[in-house]
């Protein structure tokens, strides 16, 4: 029997899908225009999805919509379900865990936060295969020329979350957690 859970979340950018287990949240579903369509992302990519239980993922759920709303907020201390993904990738989703709100960094930087400065392209790869965006926020990596690239072929998305980070927090003021 599966320990899987999962729950839909209406944000202004449309509908995030989230999928959990005891150890944490498994895979989260960039915004799709319907409930079903964020359902169906969900399947496509976990196969067993499980029974929805909104109420298990409320703290996550509460961060992602003020996530999708441009508030700054924290995911440092939601836990994750990493569980069978290739441990390289495992490693670059915690260094890029660790870039702030408003903030970017290049793949070839998060290549050398790793000891690794030649694996760019392997830091690309890590991110295309993300199961938990923005919790692992793959949006703040850009190309070593500032420009866009990535993101499952939303670029326009990308660049909107960036754009309302930027826009949304004062250089020099603190992320706040939705808990408060």
């Amino acid at each position: 029997m599966s320990d899987r859970y999962h729950a839909l979340l209406e944000t202004p950018l449309g509908w995030v899908a989230v999928l959990a287990t005891s150890r944490g949240v498994r895979r989260t579903v960039l915004p799709r225009p319907t409930p079903e369509a964020a359902l169906a992302a969900l399947r496509e990519a976990e196969g067993e999805i499980g029974p929805e239980d909104p109420a298990r993922l409320r703290p996550v759920l509460d961060r992602l919509q003020a996530f999708y709303r441009g508030i700054p907020v924290t995911f440092d201390d939601v836990p994750v379900d990493l569980e069978g993904r290739p441990p390289f990738s495992r490693a670059v989703w915690e260094v890029v865990r660790q870039v702030p709100w408003g903030a970017t960094v290049t793949y070839g930087e998060v290549a050398r936060r790793l000891g690794k400065p030649r694996a760019a392209r392997a830091v690309g790869r890590a991110m295309a295969t993300n199961p938990v965006p923005p919790i692992v926020p793959c949006h703040r990596v850009i190309g070593h020329n500032g420009h866009l690239t990535g993101f499952g072929g939303r670029l326009g998305l990308k660049a909107y979350l960036l754009a309302q980070e930027a826009a949304s927090v004062p250089p020099a003021a603190p992320m706040v957690d939705v808990k408060e």
